[in-house]
């Protein structure tokens, strides 16, 4: 996924957001830039500000996965694959114990009192200290169990985890179902097409009303409406927006 890509597109967007209040403000309008490079390093957050605050002969950041900089643990680890899977993807859990009192939680769970009470790991400083000893008992640990039992035991118990799913169980799962996180859009050359729903939510706009509205061919169905083909509104804009008569577009087109 182009995550850089989208991240600008959706820093542009508040920023044309923003610069369209001021104008409103003020009567000003201005130009909005953002670029691919400076997205990616603003998110580098709290990797970005270490580095750019620690002294001149200090190691970079390293590359770590999943893994955090400065809080450990707080990665993904790998699961047991049930016997009875049907695919041969591996099964991974995400845990962070963001404070010594969730990682106690975390090993009270995982049924670790020796890890509990070993003073290399009683604090976050020792544990990012000794993280390679930590994280080899926490994965063995781990691999006991599968991903779905993981998250009988670990979910509630006071830290952040969840499963890492497959896409097809990420779209399938509860929260995503109840968020319709999944829709559809009636495109006049594919036909029905099944495409991620908007994470943004609001409360004057439902996306399953505006999907019975765009299979009734009746109604509010701005969510639903398929990407637009080539100058399928070209004319409009021409007429609307720019006010050209009709004598004009058929010398321009």
């Amino acid at each position: 996924v182009a995550i850089t890509d989208i991240l600008t597109g959706t820093l542009a967007q508040g920023g044309i957001l923003a610069a369209l209040h001021e104008r409103h403000r003020t009567g000003l309008g201005q130009r909005v830039d953002t670029s691919l490079m400076e997205t990616q390093l603003a998110s580098l957050v709290n990797i970005a500000s270490s580095s750019l605050n620690s002294p001149p002969n200090s190691s970079p950041p390293k590359r770590r996965g999943t893994s955090h900089e400065s809080i450990v643990p707080y990665q993904t680890f790998q699961c047991k694959t049930p016997t009875d899977s049907t695919t041969p993807n591996d099964e991974y859990v995400v845990v962070g114990a963001g404070n010594d009192a969730q990682f106690q939680k975390l090993c009270n769970v995982m049924n670790l009192p020796t890890v509990a009470s070993d003073m290399r790991f009683a604090t976050n400083a020792s544990r990012v200290a000794h993280r390679s000893e930590l994280i080899g008992l926490l994965q063995d640990q781990f691999k006991q169990k599968s991903r779905d039992e993981w998250v009988t035991l670990l979910e509630g118990k006071g830290f952040p985890m969840g499963p890492v799913r497959t896409v097809p169980e990420s779209f399938q799962c509860e929260q995503a179902i109840h968020r319709e996180m999944t829709m559809k859009i009636h495109h006049p050359l594919a036909g029905v097409v099944r495409v991620p729903g908007s994470p943004v939510k609001y409360s004057g706009i439902h996306a399953s009303q505006q999907e019975q509205n765009a299979e009734k061919g009746e109604g509010d169905t701005r969510l639903c409406l398929p990407p637009p083909m080539l100058g399928e509104h070209t004319k409009d804009v021409l007429t609307d927006v720019l006010e050209m008569t009709p004598t004009e577009i058929e010398h321009l087109v």
